[in-house]
């Protein structure tokens, strides 16, 4: 049977991931980043462990983008914290012709996603909202 193991922030504990899981995860990421019209998304452990990938090209290391991705997205959480706001769960930058928008997946998984000047930021948040859920179940008690 094959797992996946990963490092859960929260519980502070390896976590084995089913071949099952991983696909259903998979299946989610392909279905948020159809309905939000992203170039690429990833979904990461918080600690920069990459979990599930879609719409990646060669010209781009996804292993390299997803622990610099959690890095902004932790000491984006660290900048919260020191201003007295519990996290910061959602951001966005934006550039001229591409835009990242990270979402933390409850306390031990990042969604990052890439879209270009055709896609809005509000349709990937609300997006990345149905997506949150459903990993949520599927990591919670699901599958």
């Amino acid at each position: 049977m094959f797992s996946c193991i990963i490092f859960c922030m929260r519980s502070s504990t390896a976590q084995s991931i089913s071949k099952e899981k991983v696909h259903e995860l998979e299946r989610l990421l392909a279905d948020f980043c159809a309905r939000a019209n992203t170039v690429w998304a990833i979904l990461t452990t918080a600690t920069g462990q990459l979990l599930a990938q879609r719409g990646f090209v060669y010209s781009f290391d996804v292993l390299a983008i997803s622990a610099l991705a959690c890095g902004v997205f932790n000491s984006t959480m660290e900048l919260a914290r020191i201003v007295g706001e519990d996290k910061f769960s959602q951001f966005l930058q934006e550039g001229e012709k591409y835009s990242v928008f990270y979402v933390g997946v409850d306390t031990d998984y990042v969604l990052v996603s890439l879209f270009d000047d055709r896609t809005l930021a509000g349709v990937v948040k609300v997006a990345s909202e149905v997506f949150s859920k459903s990993v949520a179940r599927v990591m919670g008690n699901g599958i």
